[in-house]
C-alpha cells in the first residue's frame, strides 16, 4: 500500500495540473479580411478547352517540354508559349483548367487537377489540346478556404463548387477558421 501512494499522488497532481490552464480555441477575428467563395457548375467546371492567349494574372508552377513553356495560372488554367527564342518567347495558346493548380507532362499527355479530376490532355499539337481522359473525383475536394483564423460566408453546395475564394464585404458572417 505505501507503494502505491506516491503513484497516486503524483497521478493527481498530473490530473490536477493537465485540467488547469487549457487553452482554448481562439476566437474569431472582429477586423481583418472576410471572404466570399465563388461558384461554378460541374458542367462549367468539366469544361476544359483550348482558348487564344489570356495574360498572365497568377503564375504558378513552369513547365518546359520540347520548345514549350506550359505555365500555370494558379485556379485557371495553362499557358502555352513557344520558347523557339528564349529571349522572346511568344503566348501561344491558354488551356482553360478551373480550378488548375499542379501540371505534369509525359510524353505528349499533360496531366492536371480540375477541382476535383485528374484530366489527361493531348498536346501534341498545342493549339488544339484534347482531352484524353478525365478521372472524376481522383482529388479531396475542400470547399473552405485555405488560410486560417479568416472569417468567410459559409459555402451552399447548392450553387455549385467553390472554385475559389474573394474578399468581400460581409455582415456577420457565420463561418470561422
Amino acid at each position: 500500500m505505501n507503494r502505491l501512494l506516491p503513484a497516486f499522488i503524483l497521478l493527481a497532481i498530473c490530473v490536477f495540473f493537465d485540467g488547469c490552464g487549457r487553452p482554448y480555441a481562439p476566437s474569431p477575428p472582429t477586423t481583418g479580411d472576410i471572404y466570399r467563395p465563388v461558384y461554378a457548375s460541374y458542367a462549367d467546371i468539366r469544361t476544359v478547352q483550348t482558348l487564344a492567349p489570356q495574360p498572365l494574372k497568377n503564375v504558378g508552377k513552369i513547365y518546359i517540354k520540347d520548345k514549350y513553356l506550359f505555365i500555370n495560372d494558379v485556379g485557371s488554367g495553362i499557358h502555352v508559349m513557344d520558347n523557339s527564342d528564349p529571349e522572346k518567347p511568344v503566348q501561344l495558346a491558354f488551356i482553360a483548367i478551373l480550378g488548375n493548380q499542379e501540371l505534369a507532362i509525359k510524353d505528349s499527355i499533360l496531366y492536371a487537377d480540375n477541382v476535383t479530376d485528374l484530366v489527361a490532355l493531348n498536346i501534341a499539337n498545342p493549339l488544339n489540346v484534347r482531352l484524353v481522359k478525365r478521372i472524376e473525383n481522383a482529388f479531396e475536394y475542400s470547399t473552405y478556404p485555405i488560410a486560417t483564423n479568416v472569417r468567410f460566408e459559409c459555402p451552399d453546395p447548392n450553387k455549385g463548387a467553390v472554385i475559389r475564394w474573394e474578399k468581400a464585404a460581409i455582415e456577420n458572417p457565420m463561418c470561422y477558421r
